[in-house]
């Protein structure tokens, strides 16, 4: 089953059935259940699984990257955030989402989940100050899952949702879902316990951490979500019929104007205190990144095509790469994957490979860019970039048909058949791009925080 038949068909169980009745100690579980769900009939749970091993040696690599002492410092903010998201900027990592609440606020302690690499770079190049590993909440976590594995789980109509997997065939470890719940819940008490608890905390993405958010309500400590990548009524995170003031957010910061209008329509239950912020790094990057990375290139190629993988479609993606590569020789393609280890190979000699690579320099200095559904294609309306999608499975147009018309540089290609008049169009087309973003993020973030 595809993603989007997996989020249809949650759409449709969620209409037939009252599941927010399924509750673990007095909490509604459905949201944490949902998403749980989709990974597993989706395939997604797959993808996770085989990276299992790395993400372990991702966490026991980086508990002394950081000082862990500074869990214990005073600070009126923390913030959850990525070591994946950094990109590089004039010889720092910058956060490209969060790195707006540091500088809207210097009283903020960063705890930053682990990521690829991340061992192997010096400390000197992540700028921030007060900055913890997660690595030793989420080794606690899995301990604590570990070693209560004998402790019953006790649910609520439990038969309701035995009832909705029997019926629709889904074999999901739900057990196994509420026990990392309930880790993430308890470990996450013993540190609010032990440390001095902040006034607000911001994490850019809280449904992988709904043991946390559970905790910090408990404590009356508001949490405010920061968009960190795709936000629409296709995304398993956000378009439940049910919302949840324990799970979900207090408050969330989007993008722009399209994720606002989405998430305080009538549709949507998520979280209804929403505010237009802007992507930090778009500014930044701006700056910058003022000499042409692809003038090398130019003497040899016409144009230079930047391809975005993602996660789950990388060789869907290369596949469509090759075919067009051989069309059209006198093109770059600059491909870059969404996971630094996805191991592509291309033979083509005007298809050059770069995982890990800053691709928000690529996106400035581009002709053209290429996706199925990346964020970057909004991130290349604010450069004034065309994007030609591949709409494998129909991704595209399902997360961007509404979103991105023609006169905003886009055009929806079902296979590489279409690819060649694409191209043309595109570059021969004159558009008028979208202000997908909201300006002025570090004032807007600092009015949030301060309020």
């Amino acid at each position: 089953m595809t993603y989007l038949e997996a989020v249809s068909l949650m759409k449709e169980i969620e209409s037939r059935y009252d599941l927010m009745q399924i509750k673990y100690k007095g909490v509604s579980v459905w949201p944490l259940l949902r998403i749980n769900i989709v990974d597993a009939i989706s395939g997604n749970n797959e993808t996770m699984k085989s990276t299992g091993g790395s993400a372990i040696k991702q966490v026991l690599s980086t508990l002394f990257y950081y000082n862990p002492f500074d869990y214990f410092k005073k600070r009126s903010v923390w913030l959850f955030a990525g070591f994946e998201r950094r990109k590089e900027v004039n010889g720092l990592k910058k956060l490209r989402v969060s790195g707006c609440v540091i500088d809207a606020c210097e009283n903020t302690l960063v705890i930053e989940k682990p990521g690829k690499d991340q061992s192997t770079t010096p400390r000197s190049m992540v700028p921030e100050k007060d900055v913890v590993s997660e690595s030793w909440l989420l080794l606690f976590v899995h301990a604590y899952a570990i070693l209560t594995k004998w402790k019953k789980i006790k649910i609520e109509n439990e038969c309701v949702l035995q009832r909705v997997l029997k019926e629709y065939k889904i074999q999901f470890d739900y057990i196994g879902a509420l026990r990392v719940l309930d880790a993430q819940k308890k470990v996450f008490d013993v540190l609010l316990a032990v440390t001095h608890k902040p006034g607000k905390v911001i994490i850019e993405c809280p449904y992988t951490i709904m043991g946390y958010v559970w905790s910090l309500h408990k404590k009356a400590i508001p949490v405010i979500e920061l968009q960190h990548g795709v936000l629409n009524d296709k995304h398993y995170a956000y378009n439940s019929l049910y919302t949840s003031p324990i799970l979900y957010p207090d408050e969330i910061c989007v993008f722009g104007e399209d994720e606002y209008q989405f998430l305080t329509g009538d549709d949507s239950h998520y979280c209804k205190k929403v505010y237009k912020t802007g992507l930090y790094f778009m500014e930044l990057a701006q700056k910058s990144f003022t000499n042409d990375i692809f003038r090398e290139y130019r003497v040899k190629y016409e144009h230079i095509i930047l391809v975005a993988g993602q996660r789950g479609y990388e060789e869907a993606m290369a596949d469509y790469i090759r075919e067009a590569a051989k069309k059209t020789p006198k093109c770059l393609y600059v491909y870059v994957p969404r996971d630094i280890d996805a191991e592509l190979v291309f033979d083509q000699e005007n298809v050059i490979y770069r995982p890990g690579i800053n691709i928000y320099e690529y996106m400035i200095w581009c002709d053209v860019h290429l996706t199925i559904s990346s964020t970057t294609c909004l991130e290349c309306q604010y450069y004034k970039k065309p994007t030609i999608f591949y709409n494998y499975a129909e991704m595209s147009e399902n997360y961007y048909g509404k979103v991105l018309k023609a006169e905003n540089g886009v055009v929806f290609t079902k296979s590489v058949s279409e690819y060649e008049q694409a191209l043309e169009k595109v570059l021969t087309t004159k558009f008028d791009y979208k202000e997908v973003f909201t300006g002025n993020t570090v004032k807007r973030i600092k009015e949030i925080i301060n309020k």
